[in-house]
Parts: C-alpha cells; sequence; structure tokens
C-alpha cells in the first residue's frame, strides 16, 4: 500500500500539465466555440481578453476578441502598446497596414481583462468580416513577430 502512495506521490509531482492553468486561445472570435483550449506554460499563470474595434475608412467599425495566456496583465499590456502604439508612437499593424496609404484601417483597444480560474475569459459576441480576421490573425502573431523582428 506504501508503494502505491509513493508512486502516486511521484505522477501528481511529475505531471506539470495537470495543474497548470487553461485559458481559451482565441483570434478575432466571435463565439467560445470558434477558440481553443490551450494549457498555459509553466510561469503563464494570468489568462487575458481583449476587446478591439477596427475602423475601416468607410466607416465600419469591426469587433475583435482575443484571447490567451500570459504571465502577467502588464505584458499583455507592454504587447497591446507595440502591437496598437501608444500617443504618437506608430504600433506594429499601423506599420503593416502604412502601404494601404488612406485605405488603412485604424485600431483601438476597447478593453483588456486578466484573470486567474481555468477556461475564465470567455468571449462574447463579436462583428465578423474579412478584416476582422486579418487583424485577429495579425494580434495572434504579434508576439512572434516582435521577436523575429529582434
Amino acid at each position: 500500500m506504501r508503494g502505491l502512495h509513493l508512486v502516486l506521490l511521484a505522477v501528481l509531482l511529475c505531471s506539470d500539465h495537470a495543474l497548470s492553468l487553461q485559458c481559451y486561445l482565441c483570434a478575432a472570435a466571435q463565439t467560445i466555440t470558434q477558440c481553443w483550449v490551450m494549457t498555459c506554460g509553466q510561469r503563464q499563470n494570468f489568462c487575458f481578453k481583449s476587446d478591439l474595434i477596427l475602423y475601416s475608412t468607410d466607416g465600419q467599425k469591426i469587433c475583435m476578441q482575443q484571447a490567451g495566456c500570459a504571465t502577467s496583465c502588464k505584458e499583455v499590456s507592454k504587447q497591446m502598446e507595440t502591437i496598437l502604439g501608444s500617443g504618437p508612437e506608430p504600433g506594429l499593424l499601423h506599420k503593416i497596414f502604412q502601404n494601404l496609404g488612406e485605405l488603412a484601417p485604424t485600431f483601438e483597444l476597447q478593453s483588456l481583462s486578466c484573470c486567474e480560474k481555468n477556461l475564465c475569459n470567455g468571449v462574447s459576441r463579436a462583428g465578423h468580416s474579412l478584416w476582422a480576421l486579418a487583424g485577429g490573425l495579425l494580434l495572434s502573431l504579434g508576439p512572434a513577430l516582435l521577436w523575429a523582428l529582434l
């Protein structure tokens, strides 16, 4: 019996994923069914959700929602500043779309929230369009693009 207890203890101590936080991973999602469940990394103790508004030049307003794992809310906030820009400094999305000239959309971060429980970052209904999908893809790949540029 004592041997069984030791085996169970060893299994529990070695299973990182069993104790890891799970968050929804979404890029330009409309519903939670369009998201994936992601097991966060060892130091990622937060789930985040952001609401982003894309304004097209024809006056269309498109809501996009991103969600995923993060090491801290501050880290996500810094990534959003890098992607969207802050103050007079243009962000990564502006640089990507600048070749469109006057047709380039503008982006605005409406909200950013973090939580620390499993699957606490579910999304609500958002707008759907090609711009939303493109923006969501760029936002989800933003950290990887930044890493590649550095």
